[in-house]
């Protein structure tokens, strides 16, 4: 594997020799980072824990138009073609590993053209967990700080400098780009880091038996104590780098309108709720069941894998202090 050293005060240069692309990264918003199209190149806050705001915004968007249309009957599709390739930079390494989960449902029998034409389209570039968030539990789900999986390029954090690693060929044309500010590595292993992050991993979960286990509790009672505590307000799925959950909605004024895609939730009781006023899953506890059986049932049953990275933001930030690792630990206990 071929690795440079990049030192950090060169990263507005390394950026802006890739202006031929559309960049994201982590920038300062007000008093929050969030991730966002990069204007200023030296806007970029890579002094960060786990973002909780993600990265998938800039494949996926939280409000996407899908065409246009007047009262004369003309229709105009978006140009799934436009606009430059994407670097997502400063992607956390179980970010990029999301898009490896999203791809097989987005990618299926029927693709989705908006999602495969801007994955096409974009490089993955990340940072490596140096000191992991409170929550993350990546190591129990098969993710790891150091992970590669999903990235083009890797950038560990060496104190003054980055250890760039050179992942895909994608990557190696992207550091070609920018040559100039790059160095030989020394040869300094990173497996060194990679082992002190992993060991402040303090939360840990065995997933062994939960899928079994999970069906044959559909219908136990356990699932209305588990959802007493939530209050439906979403931010589990809004802050989950794998779910997928979206809308139609067409916005119009007399003369013109348009059809959106929007991000949904699964938490929300209009999500399935019929025009002819049924609902699948008209309470909160069938709400609060299905997620959990999305993340480790049904998306094991599809796709052979877990739809989670173990990033533990919807731990971090639900207002009630949900606990996803307790939860599943207690699925193990059910009886």
């Amino acid at each position: 594997m071929t690795t440079y050293t990049l030192p950090k005060d060169k990263i507005p240069e390394f950026l802006s020799a890739l202006s031929d692309y559309e960049i994201w990264a982590p920038v300062k918003k007000g008093p929050a980072t969030l991730f966002d199209r990069l204007d200023d190149l030296k806007a970029v806050d890579l002094d960060l824990e786990n973002q909780p705001v993600i990265s998938k915004k800039a494949i996926f968007p939280q409000n996407e138009p899908l065409f246009s249309y007047d009262r004369k009957g003309t229709v105009t599709e978006t140009d799934l073609n436009a606009g430059k390739n994407t670097i997502v930079f400063g992607i956390r390494p179980c970010d990029a590993r999301s898009f490896t989960l999203l791809d097989p449902v987005f990618e299926g029998d029927v693709p989705d053209p908006y999602y495969r034409a801007r994955r096409s389209k974009a490089a993955l570039l990340g940072i490596a967990c140096n000191d992991p968030f409170v929550n993350c539990f990546c190591t129990s789900i098969g993710g790891s700080p150091f992970g590669r999986e999903g990235l083009d390029l890797l950038f560990i954090d060496c104190g003054d400098s980055f250890t760039v690693e050179v992942i895909t060929e994608t990557g190696k044309e992207i550091t070609g780009k920018a040559s100039s500010l790059l160095s030989p590595a020394a040869g300094e292993s990173s497996k060194q880091l990679a082992q002190a992050a992993t060991d402040k991993i303090n939360r840990h979960i065995d997933l062994t038996g939960i899928p079994e286990k999970l069906g044959s509790l559909f219908e136990h009672p356990v699932w209305k104590e588990f959802a007493l505590k939530c209050i439906g307000c979403g931010i589990c799925t809004y802050s989950c780098p794998t779910c997928y959950c979206f809308d139609m909605q067409d916005e119009t004024t007399l003369k013109q309108g348009r059809r959106v895609r929007t991000w949904d939730s699964c938490m929300f009781p209009e999500y399935t709720l019929h025009a002819s006023g049924h609902n699948p899953r008209a309470t909160r506890t069938e709400r609060f069941r299905n997620r959990i059986y999305h993340k480790f049932k049904f998306n094991l049953d599809n796709f052979n894998t877990y739809s989670c990275v173990g990033c533990g933001r919807c731990i971090s930030l639900c207002p009630v202090n949900i606990d996803l690792i307790d939860y599943l630990s207690r699925v193990k206990e059910t009886e």
